[in-house]
């Protein structure tokens, strides 16, 4: 009888434990290899060299194309695990990400969510409404532009009786 609970038990873990994992989303960058923990402000400071790749996100807040590239201008936000800009974050300083060719802005609209790949392209002043601005480049390679709904699992874990309305 204590054998047989045993491997219940084991089993139930197993199974939390396969539950748990598979809730965990992985980066859409995982195969891009090592990319420096810096982000847009610390470009502003200097601490970032030309050319160095970068991953940053955040909120788009404008986009403009011309006849050879696409401008995303975005307010930076923190990353989570899976490299999606945290939407309940506070926003940093605002980047602008450079795309050869046409993005369509009904997609690239104000407010989506996004995380870029790309090599750092120097600074730019930029107005926000009447304020000039330092913003930082980003020459984007790859762009991650994220669900409006995002339906990922959500998973918590309780102890004890509760309701819930």
């Amino acid at each position: 009888m204590t054998m047989s609970i045993s491997i219940r038990s084991l089993r139930a873990a197993m199974l939390l434990a396969a539950w748990l994992l598979a809730g965990c989303a992985s980066s859409p960058f995982s195969d891009a290899g090592y990319v420096p923990a810096l982000g847009p402000a610390d470009a502003l400071r200097g601490d970032v060299a030309l050319g160095q790749r970068m991953l940053w996100g955040g909120r788009i807040v404008g986009i403009a194309n011309s006849a050879e590239a696409t401008e995303i201008e975005v307010l930076a936000l923190p990353l989570d695990r899976s490299d999606r800009p945290r939407a309940s974050a506070e926003g940093g300083v605002r980047f602008v990400v450079r795309r050869a060719g046409f993005l369509e802005p009904v997609n690239y609209a104000p407010g989506r969510l996004v995380t870029v790949l790309g090599r750092f392209d120097g600074i730019v002043e930029r107005p926000v409404g009447e304020f000039l601005i330092d913003q930082p480049v980003l020459d984007a390679r790859r762009i991650e532009l994220w669900p409006v709904n995002d339906n990922r699992p959500r998973t918590s874990v309780g102890i004890g009786i509760g309701v819930r309305l």
